[in-house]
C-alpha cells in the first residue's frame, strides 16, 4: 500500500507540474488543447499502472492472509507437567519433556521424597515456566509424605502416621483453611529455598476447592505472594479421552493420535493440557492405591510423557503452528501481573 500511495502522490505532483507550466504559457487554444491532451494521456496511464499496482498489492495481502489463516496458529496450549518430586521416574522423564519435547510449565510437589533431586535437575532451567502444586493428600498406598509445616502447627492435614491424608474426601472432613495456608506456604518456601522461581499456582487433586473456606482464601493467598491463581485459566481440549471413567483407570489406544485428533478439531483459542510423565517401570509401578493400580498407574504416566515428546506430536507442533506457552504469556495471567505491579506501587 505504501508503493500506491507514493505512486499516487507521485502523479498529482506531475499533473500539478503541468499545470503551472501551461498556466505560464501564452494561454493560446492550442496550449490549451496540448494540456488536456496530455493530461487524458497521463491520466489514462496513470490509472492503468494505478489499477496494476493495486492489483498487485492486493494479491500479495490475501497470499499473505491465506498463508496465516492456514497453519492452525491460533491454537495456544498451555503445556503442563504434574508432581514434579514424586518419583526419581517423573523428575527424568520432566526434564526430557523440558528439553526434547513440548512442556513449558512444571508444578512441584514441594513435600515429596525426590524434590531436591528435582531442584538439582532442573530449578535452573531456561524458559521452563514453574509453579507450586499446592498439595493437601498423599494418595499413594506405597509412597507417603509429611506436610512441610511443622506437624503440631498442621494437626488437622495429617493421619495417624504423621503423612497428609490420603483421599481429598479426608482432608474435607479434617482440614482447616487456616492450617492449610500454613502448610501451602511453607511448601512455597521450601520450593523457593531450593531454586525453583515459583511464577504461579494449582491445585493437587483439586483438594484447595473443597475444604472450607479455602477456596475463597486461596485468590488473595496468591496476589500476596505474587503468583498467579491458574485456576480457570485455559480450557480443557475439546474431545480428548480421558481414563478415569475406564475400569482400573487405564488408558486405552494410542494417546498420542488421540490428542493429535483432539487438537486437529479444537477451535481456536486458549487450551490447557495437564499431564503426569513418567516411564512404565518398576519404580512408577510401585504407587497406586485402591482403584488405581500401579500397573495403570505407570501406564499412563509413559502415555503421558509421550504425549510431551513422541516425534508425531513435536512435527504436529511445529507444522501446524500450535503455540504450546507458559501460563505467565496468557491474557488471564498477564492481567493478575498487572494487578501485582499496581500493588507494589501502591506499597
Amino acid at each position: 500500500m505504501r508503493k500506491i500511495d507514493g505512486y499516487g502522490k507521485g502523479w498529482l505532483n506531475m499533473n500539478r507540474r503541468n499545470s503551472c507550466k501551461i498556466s505560464a504559457a501564452s494561454g493560446t487554444d492550442s496550449a490549451q488543447c496540448n494540456f488536456s491532451t496530455r493530461r487524458s494521456v497521463n491520466m489514462n496511464m496513470n490509472r492503468r499502472n494505478f489499477l496494476q499496482n493495486t492489483a498487485i498489492g492486493l494479491t500479495g495481502l490475501f497470499a499473505v492472509s491465506s498463508k496465516a489463516g492456514s497453519n492452525a496458529a491460533g491454537i495456544r496450549l498451555i503445556t503442563r507437567g504434574d508432581d514434579l518430586g514424586c518419583a526419581r521416574s517423573l523428575n527424568r522423564a520432566m526434564k526430557e519433556c523440558y528439553e526434547k519435547g513440548i512442556l513449558k510449565n512444571c508444578s512441584v510437589l514441594a513435600a515429596t521424597p525426590y524434590i531436591e533431586e528435582a531442584a538439582r535437575m532442573l530449578a535452573k532451567a531456561k524458559g521452563l515456566c514453574f509453579g507450586l502444586h499446592c498439595d493437601l493428600t498423599s494418595e499413594w498406598d506405597n509412597v507417603r509424605w509429611k506436610p512441610v509445616a511443622s506437624p503440631e502447627k498442621v494437626p488437622s492435614l495429617t493421619g495417624k502416621d504423621g503423612t497428609l491424608h490420603q483421599t481429598n474426601e479426608a482432608v474435607w472432613a479434617n482440614a482447616k483453611a487456616d492450617e492449610a495456608l500454613i502448610e501451602l506456604q511453607a511448601q512455597l518456601d521450601r520450593a523457593r529455598r531450593l531454586g525453583f522461581d515459583i511464577k504461579y499456582a494449582d491445585l493437587h487433586m483439586g483438594t484447595v476447592q473443597r475444604v472450607p473456606g479455602l477456596a475463597e482464601k486461596f485468590g488473595p493467598w496468591c496476589r500476596s505472594q505474587g503468583i498467579i491463581d491458574t485456576r480457570g485459566v485455559g480450557r480443557p481440549i475439546p474431545n480428548l479421552p480421558s481414563p478415569w471413567n475406564v475400569p482400573g483407570r487405564k488408558r486405552e489406544g494410542d494417546y498420542v493420535e488421540q490428542l493429535i485428533t483432539a487438537l486437529k478439531s479444537a477451535p481456536d483459542g486458549e487450551y490447557l493440557i495437564v499431564s503426569h510423565p513418567g516411564y512404565d517401570d518398576a519404580e512408577t509401578r510401585k504407587l497406586g492405591h485402591d482403584g488405581y493400580p500401579g500397573d495403570s498407574v505407570a501406564h499412563n504416566l509413559n502415555w503421558e510423557r509421550l504425549a510431551y515428546t513422541d516425534s508425531r506430536v513435536v512435527r504436529f507442533i511445529k507444522e501446524k503452528g500450535v503455540q504450546p506457552i507458559r501460563y505467565d504469556e496468557t491474557e488471564a495471567a498477564r492481567e493478575q501481573i498487572r494487578q501485582f505491579s499496581q500493588a507494589n506501587q501502591k506499597i
